[in-house]
């Protein structure tokens, strides 16, 4: 007996992203995973989808966004979802909604009016706070309908709040009773899907400041503390880094890239290369860098 699938895709025109050429084709899905593209019908589908003269193609994943308000009131993660984007990444930059005590809700909104221009009252009539821990975050995103799939990194800022307060985390190095603390909680948010961590290091004269003016937690935490979490990724073998920096030394940044690649052993994914007039191939320097 031939196997029943679970969709059909029939006489689009598929582009693969393998650099092939388009072809028509037909598409079979099997519990959420393509299982054949083209030749012969493999069995029947509960579903068929006639995508003739459509393209059919792998959803894009978005890799840096701050859809982590709107996403308790946008399911398509608009305009991403517009725009063939079926995944989008969230908790880059360090910033995040979570880990977060009840006393520092207000303020992560305050943070995010600022640093991201999300509006005050769209995030206080959409944010539930239904969470503190990264697990009872992960829960209350996975209970909302959506139309597009999401993925969450530590955010470094919330978690560092979380564990020291605001003003010691801007103002301190964490004590080893609390880097244990910092490395546990990220584990556990691992253990509930997590995909690593973020980090955005701008250094103290950042020009992107909290809300009150003040450097944000993660432009103001040392490098200590970035190696600290590094080993949490090293000893697990899994997960990736986010890091956004410009602290205007290039020389210097890109060696910390080098140290926080080789302290994790895991992929850094390095925001942003940002061309100027005045220095229209800057991302010539970072692809040879990288070479």
């Amino acid at each position: 007996m031939s196997d029943v699938y679970d969709i059909h895709i029939k006489g689009g025109t598929v582009v693969d992203g393998t650099r092939a050429p388009r072809r028509i084709a037909d598409v079979w899905i099997k519990d959420g995973k393509i299982a054949q593209i083209g030749g012969e019908a493999p069995g029947a589908a509960k579903q068929e989808i006639d995508a003739t003269g459509k393209i059919v193609c792998p959803g894009f994943v978005d890799l840096h966004t701050h859809y982590d308000a709107q996403i308790h009131w946008d399911p398509y993660c608009t305009i991403s979802g517009w725009h063939g984007v079926t995944t989008v990444v969230l908790g880059n930059c360090g910033f995040g909604f979570a880990p977060v005590k009840p006393e520092y809700q207000e303020r992560s909104l305050l943070t995010m009016t600022r640093t991201e221009a999300i509006p005050y009252d769209c995030m206080k009539e959409g944010m539930p706070f239904t969470w503190e821990t990264i697990p009872e975050y992960l829960d209350s995103l996975d209970a909302k309908p959506k139309g597009i799939n999401c993925v969450h990194y530590m955010p470094t800022a919330s978690l560092l709040t979380y564990v020291m307060g605001l003003e010691a985390a801007k103002t301190r190095e964490a004590n080893p009773t609390e880097r244990k603390e910092l490395k546990r909680l990220l584990n556990e948010g691992m253990d509930a899907g997590l995909v690593g961590f973020s980090i955005q290091r701008l250094g103290e004269n950042s020009t992107q400041a909290d809300f009150d003016g003040t450097p944000m937690v993660t432009d103001t935490m040392s490098d200590a503390e970035v190696l600290n979490l590094a080993e949490v990724l090293h000893e697990r073998g899994d997960g990736n880094v986010q890091i956004t920096q410009a602290t205007g030394d290039i020389k210097t940044d890109m060696q910390f890239l080098e140290t926080l690649a080789a302290a994790t052993g895991r992929p850094v994914l390095h925001n942003a290369i940002a061309p100027t007039r005045k220095n229209a191939r800057v991302h010539r320097r970072s692809l040879d860098w990288l070479n």
